[in-house]
This record gives C-alpha cells, structure tokens and sequence, in this order.
C-alpha cells in the first residue's frame, strides 16, 4: 500500500513539476466549476438550495462537487501529460480517465436538479429515486475520477508492463461495469432504506405559537393549515380524462410500460381507474389531484405539456437558448420514459387544440404563474412542474375554463405539488393577513412575488427572522420530484 501512494505522489510530481501542467489543471478544475455552476442556475438558486435541503445535503453535494472538479482537473492533465509523451498505446489508463471526467460532468450541479443529464447513460427517473437523492452519483464520480489518476499514474512512471495490458484491461472494465450496475440498483432499494434530506417536512415541521395579526389573536394551527393545502378530497377541476392518456401512448411520449414500472417500484402501483386512463375506451371522469395520485397527475400532465403542440413550446422562452438546446432542460432531457425520443414528440401532437381565445388565456395564466424550485414560469417550463402545469393550464382553457378558474387550479397543483413550500405560503398569508388558504387571492400566491424560488425563499426568511416557525429541521428531498 506504501508503495502504491508513493508512485503515486511521484507520478503527479512528474507531470505538475511543469509548470504548464499545473496551469492547465487548474483552468480545467475552474472551467469545471464554471459548468457546474451553470446547470445549477439554470435549475434553481443557491438561496432556494440552501433552505430545501439539510446542511449534511448542501454542505456534502458542494465538498463533492470541488472534491470532482479537483481530480477532475489533475486526471486531464495527466492524460494530456501522457498524450504529448506519445505513451498512447496505454489506452486502458487514457480511457479510463476521459470516463472518469465524463462521469463527473454528469454528476455536477445539484445532484437532484441536475437530473437532465442522466440520460447521457440512459438512466431513467429522478435522481430521488436513490438511497441519497443522488449524492452517490458525485461519490461515484470521485471514485472514478480516483481510479483514472491511480491507472494513468503507472503509464507516466512507465510501470504498466505489456504483460499487464490486458489484466489491466479486464480490472478497469469491470470496475466501471461494477459502478454503472449500482447506480441502476441504488434506486430499486427499498423506501424504508432511503435517506430524506428536505429541509422541510410537513409532518416534521415545529410550528410555534405565533399571534396572528388580523385574525383576532388565534394561534396557529399547523394541522388546519395542511388540510387547507391539501384538502382530503382533493381539488377537482372542471376537465376529464377522456383519451388523453391514450392519445399520450399512440404519440410516443409514453412507454407503458417504463410508466407503470416508475410506480411499481414506488410501491404504489397504479390503481384501476388509473389503468382506465390509458385504455382505448378513455376515462369519462372529472380529474381530482389529492394527496395519493399528486405523484402520478405530476408525470401524467408533464407528458401532456410536453407533447402537446403549442405555442409557448415553439416560440416562447424555452427556445431562446437555441433549437440544439432545447432537449438539455430537465422538462426535455429528463423524460426518459417515451418511445420516441424527446425531440420527436416535443410539442408535436395535437392532443389538445386550442384557439385564440383559449390560447391566450393560457398564455396570460402561464405568463403569470410561477413554481418554487426555480425562478421561471410556467410560460419557460423548463422542469416538469412547469410543463405539467403547461398540460393543466391547455385542458383547463380548452374546457372554457375562466382566468379565475385556471389561477385557481395552479394554486391547488401546485399546492399538492409542492405542500412544503406552499405551508410556509399559507403560514405567512394567516399571520400576516389572517386569511385561509381559500381565501388567498390565487393569482397573488402563485405570482412571482410568492411562488418563484426567489419569491418563496424570502418568504421563508421573514417567518424565521420573526420566529413564527423554527427554522428547518433535519431531514428531506430537494427539488426533485
């Protein structure tokens, strides 16, 4: 073992004793954290980070994260070290390097929103879906990362003997094989063996005695407030099922099968009348979201929103990055479960046909209603919230649905999509308003001023300063679904 750490060290004293190849190292690991950084603006704030999840979470997904940008700088080194050598007939250590690196740019960002890039390795459904809501995936990336550096270390002290070649081969390709097969197992491990690492939980949350100001001095009732969020018998809207899920199957966007298996992994495996969605026959049923199917309406009207041909698909705010970039949103990139690939079903069906007036009013509402993972609206739905509540907003107006009707219904989605942060809401609209859930003003709440990232958080910030509710305790997921 002594010896291995000594050639080691001597193996990178060779290569960064030139000067170069520091420089080059460090622009690399910098040039890495720039994108790093990128995919994590691009999803969500650091503001909104801090406060979804718990400091073990934060503080661990940002020590990988320089940890990868570290080695990932000294492996790419190394290899050019070992390219401009002309020590290429070393290609296990080279290949395993350049694998390394690439692994670790999949596992940069938020481990959970950046969940879009998985499909680089075909990898299908939420970073959530593992023990540690995807902070192995960084782990697994400094493991990788680790073993690039150990093998291209004897190919620049030249101890990687031709008699080795292919043992060296056969170890490397199996370490790999070994990591890539535990990162599709993690997320079939059972419920009871995975970690939550919210920094919020309802069910968890210390609510305070707190006066309310314009609602004679009552004290808070956190159970109350939740039932408000997330009534029992659900929110109904005045739309049904009829062949959409069906229609979602003959366009692609949905494989049934990789569907159903998302649920049955979950350990809540689609119900009868959920079956009944996807038949030919359709469903003649008005939708509800209530706390049980809030998990499967999210993915049934992400499809929706995404396949369904629109406007706002086509020439809004999600195509300002280009035409090449629009499959690299977590809305695009992370829907794997299709048959058809993402781009031959974006907006590309007419599953719901609207006219003007019906467009329009779903332009003004998207325009106007915003989620608490991120700082965009539901017209730039660039994760699935947004695009599933796109899907809602086309049903409703194509229902005749009024502009007070369809606030409404975004408020109770996303009330049951995202009930942590929309407690606070209703926390923060009773103490400082006195009003109920019900009688908040629906456009106000699902503002920007309330339901973006940005809006939500400062939000959050005043209950705490004010010590109306105590600050998040240990434990949940982040902006995953």
């Amino acid at each position: 073992m002594q010896t291995i750490i000594k050639n080691q060290i001597k193996a990178i004293k060779k290569v960064f004793r030139d000067p170069i190849f520091s420089i080059l190292a460090a622009a690399i690991g910098f040039n890495f954290l720039a994108l790093d950084y990128f995919i994590f603006s691009r999803t969500t704030t650091l503001e909104v980070f801090f406060l979804s999840n718990s400091p073990f979470y934060n503080w661990t997904s940002i020590v990988l994260s320089l940890l990868t940008a570290f080695l990932f700088g000294i492996a790419l080194a190394m290899v050019i070290f070992i390219l401009k050598r002309k020590l290429e007939n070393t290609g296990t250590s080279t290949g395993s390097s350049i694998f390394g690196g690439t692994f670790g740019v999949i596992a940069s960002g938020c481990p959970v929103c950046g969940a879009w890039l998985l499909p680089v390795l075909g990898i299908a459904g939420s970073l959530t879906a593992f023990p540690f809501q995807g902070l192995e995936i960084k782990i697994i990336a400094v493991f990788l990362l680790g073993f690039s550096i150990f093998q291209s270390s004897k190919s620049v002290l030249g101890i990687c003997q031709p008699a080795s070649k292919k043992r060296n081969f056969m170890f490397s390709l199996a370490f790999i094989l070994v990591l890539i097969s535990l990162i599709y197992a993690l997320p079939k491990l059972p419920q009871e063996y995975k970690f939550n690492f919210s920094g919020q939980n309802i069910a968890k949350t210390a609510l305070l005695s707190a006066q309310t100001g314009k609602s004679g001095g009552s004290d808070l009732d956190a159970a109350s407030l939740i039932s408000q969020i997330n009534p029992e018998e659900g929110y109904t809207i005045k739309a049904k099922y009829e062949n959409i899920g069906f229609n979602l199957l003959e366009a692609g966007v949905i494989d049934f099968e990789k569907f159903k298996s998302i649920y049955d992994r979950a350990g809540a495996p689609l119900t009868a009348d959920q079956l009944k969605i996807f038949s030919q026959e359709g469903f003649n049923q008005e939708i509800t979201i209530d706390s049980d199917n809030a998990y499967f309406l999210l993915n049934f009207f992400w499809a929706l929103g995404l396949a369904n041909k629109n406007p706002i698909l086509e020439e809004g705010e999600i195509t300002k990055y280009g035409e090449s970039q629009i499959d690299s949103f977590a809305s695009t990139g992370g829907w794997t479960i299709g048959t058809k690939p993402v781009m031959e079903v974006y907006s590309n069906s007419t599953i719901i046909k609207l006219n003007d007036e019906e467009q329009g009013k779903v332009e003004e509402v998207a325009g106007n209603a915003y989620r608490p993972c991120c700082g965009n609206s539901t017209a730039f739905p660039d994760c699935n919230h947004g695009m599933a509540l796109l899907g809602v907003l086309e049903l409703l107006a194509a229902n005749d649905a009024s502009l007070d009707q369809m606030y409404e219904a975004a408020k109770y989605f996303n009330a049951f999509w995202f009930p942590q942060q929309y407690f606070d809401l209703a926390v923060y609209f009773k103490v400082t308003d006195g009003l109920d859930f019900i009688d908040i003003d629906s456009k106000t709440i699902v503002g920007k001023d309330y339901s973006s990232g940005l809006g939500w958080s400062k939000t959050k910030r005043w209950l705490t300063d004010n010590n109306i509710i105590e600050k998040p305790p240990s434990g949940g997921g982040g902006c995953g679904v």
